[in-house]
């Protein structure tokens, strides 16, 4: 794929992460007449795929062309509890190949006149100053300091920083917005609170660098998966799997029509304490002696990565930089299911960035994220709130009672009560 982003262009959005969420941005900005450019640091795009795939099918309903990638249908979700089936219920989806349902995101972005870089990994961000804008100032301004009096720095240029592998050189972009969907750990969330700090002196700074994320144990689970041959008819079940050594956690198989996702996310004290590989294979054993897998089919790739579970960022959104998906904190504190939130805070932010470019005000983004936070906040607030509960009463003697309100497929997760917004 090319297209490459255009010298001596100020872009109206630089997208920072070309998964579901950035792809899916610069798809429902695409054809706007907004000038585009999504930056990838994979040569290719969501490859290697770390999801397990599953999304609600209502993502469908999010794009105006027929997305390419679904693999298969899911109708039911069955949960089991140290190896027992304990209920199954309705649960309409699909199973993605979701690089290919990237793949489709991107060709249509680029289709329709957006830009493109892949092999680039985002350096750094910092705002211009007037005389970088071409902006006329007075004698003795300052114009090193993009921030005025109250340290907002609206409607200011970014130049961002990206290393190119393919050529070997760092290349800068201009853009009125920037826009972090670099996933877990993001670094443009980190730069964006670089920018602005609660006291206001984030400009005596060098605001050139990024400072370091330190992610503590309960931010994050840790996931291990397969894709396998499939040899056994599973219909078009999702099948969720709980054992005590699944520490704050679970186990799945994903059924594709050639293939099988079977995986696990545990918290990482027991990544530390048993080994990732090790808990897997201890798992993939159960799933042998309850004859839910043969044990000999043939692996066609592997994949381990983190999921964010601490809940929605506390912001999504300062002056005209912002965060969606992952970067954001929508992966779901309970399941770790993030596909969907990405694709519906992209929406969202989409018709936010149209908005700030066309009246001149990146003021309007704001917006943006609070109607975000707004459609997760229940939802993820809720599941946070379980996310407590799971953690402190694991170790207890009660793990089928603690599993059923804790787990989305339980009406117990469901029973109305005060929850505690994130």
């Amino acid at each position: 794929m090319k297209n490459l982003c255009r010298k001596n262009t100020i872009y109206d959005a630089a997208i920072i992460g070309a998964g579901p969420a950035g792809a899916s941005l610069a798809y429902f900005l695409s054809g706007s007449g907004l000038k585009v450019v999504l930056i990838e640091k994979k040569k290719v795009a969501d490859i290697p795929v770390r999801c397990a795939e599953l999304v609600p099918r209502a993502i469908t309903q999010l794009y105006n062309d027929k997305i390419s990638g679904i693999n298969n249908e899911i109708n039911n979700m069955e949960t089991y509890i140290r190896g027992e089936l304990a209920n199954t219920i309705k649960s309409d989806g699909f199973i993605l190949d979701r690089s290919i349902f990237v793949d489709f995101l991107i060709r249509e972005h680029i289709r329709k006149n957006g830009a493109y870089v892949n092999s680039a990994n985002f350096l750094n961000a910092e705002y211009l100053s007037c005389q970088d804008q071409g902006i006329r100032t007075r004698p003795g301004r300052n114009l090193k300091n993009p921030y005025d009096k109250t340290g907002s720095a609206k409607n200011k240029t970014i130049k961002i920083s990206v290393y190119s592998d393919k050529n070997k050189e760092v290349i800068n972009i201009k853009t009125k917005i920037l826009v972090g969907a670099d996933g877990t750990n993001s670094k443009v969330s980190r730069i964006m609170n670089s920018f602005f700090s609660e006291n206001n002196d984030s400009y005596k700074k060098s605001y050139n660098a990024i400072p370091k994320g330190i992610q503590s144990d309960n931010a994050y689970i840790v996931a291990f998966q397969e894709n396998l041959m499939r040899k056994k008819d599973y219909g078009n079940n999702a099948k969720i799997f709980f054992y005590p050594y699944l520490t704050c956690g679970y186990g799945w198989l994903f059924p594709k029509k050639e293939s099988i996702n079977v995986g696990l996310a545990i918290n990482p004290e027991t990544v530390k304490r048993n080994g990732l590989k090790n808990t897997y294979f201890r798992f993939k054993n159960d799933l042998v002696k309850n004859d839910i897998i043969n044990g000999d089919e043939k692996q066609n790739s592997v994949v381990s990565g983190l999921a964010p579970v601490s809940g929605i960022s506390s912001e999504l959104v300062k002056s005209n930089i912002m965060i969606i998906g992952d970067a954001a904190g929508l992966c779901n504190p309970i399941t770790g299911a993030g596909n969907f939130n990405a694709a519906v805070s992209a929406k969202i932010a989409s018709e936010y960035i149209k908005k700030a470019i066309s009246t001149g005000d990146s003021d309007i983004l704001k917006e943006a994220g609070k109607e975000i936070n707004n459609f997760f906040n229940i939802s993820l607030s809720r599941a946070k709130n379980k996310r407590v509960i799971l953690e402190e009463g694991w170790s207890g003697d009660n793990f089928e009672d603690l599993i059923k309100k804790t787990w989305i497929s339980f009406k117990d997760y469901w029973q109305r009560g005060k929850v505690k917004s994130c």
